[in-house]
């Protein structure tokens, strides 16, 4: 399954929309069709394996800088998770953005990855709430979707706009900026 994921990134980096099929993808992944077939329907189905491997692969990242005996400082905790939270759309920006614009339309999974984020902004919120009570809140929903929503809502509005940003030191420096002040303790 991980062969068929990365031949379908493979694709989906190198060609358009119009070479993006099941057909291309096997090719690519050296399996053929009926294979392909055996583990994903359609290719929705495998944008959708994508996702929720990211997700997974996300959260155990989350885990390891939340972690107690990882010791991080509550703004090392900030910038490794802005950090995270940006990699998949900096390492390979152009399947991030035809991988959205594939599964726009699929609310289900649109509501599981909106709630998956919720609760690794909830984890994080959490932990640095641990670390200082007195500089950091301790997380609502509404600070969670907050949290979530400027980062993911700043990265992909710039992954459409102007992915080269994406690149920018600085542009992470402002996430992480804009994320402690979301985090930081009322007053």
């Amino acid at each position: 399954m991980d062969t068929i994921m990365e031949a379908t990134a493979q694709v989906l980096e190198r060609s358009g929309n119009d070479n993006f099929t099941t057909n291309h993808i096997a090719v690519r992944s050296g399996f053929s069709i009926g294979t392909l077939y055996r583990y994903f329907p359609h290719k929705k189905a495998i944008l959708r394996a994508m996702v929720e491997a990211a997700l997974q692969r996300q959260e155990q990242k989350m885990r390891e800088i939340l972690a107690p005996e990882g010791a991080a400082s509550a703004d090392e905790i900030i910038e490794l998770v802005v950090g995270v939270v940006m990699e998949p759309f900096v390492s390979r920006s152009r399947v991030r953005k035809r991988m959205l614009m594939g599964l726009i339309s699929e609310a289900d999974l649109v509501a599981k990855t909106n709630m998956a984020n919720m609760q690794m902004m909830r984890l994080v919120q959490q932990r640095l709430a641990e670390i200082d009570p007195n500089r950091y809140r301790e997380p609502t929903d509404l600070s969670c979707r907050m949290l979530i929503g400027t980062m993911l809502g700043n990265i992909r509005t710039t992954l459409f706009i102007d992915d080269e940003y994406l690149h920018e030191p600085a542009f992470k420096q402002e996430l992480v900026e804009l994320v402690t002040h979301i985090v930081a303790a009322k007053g």
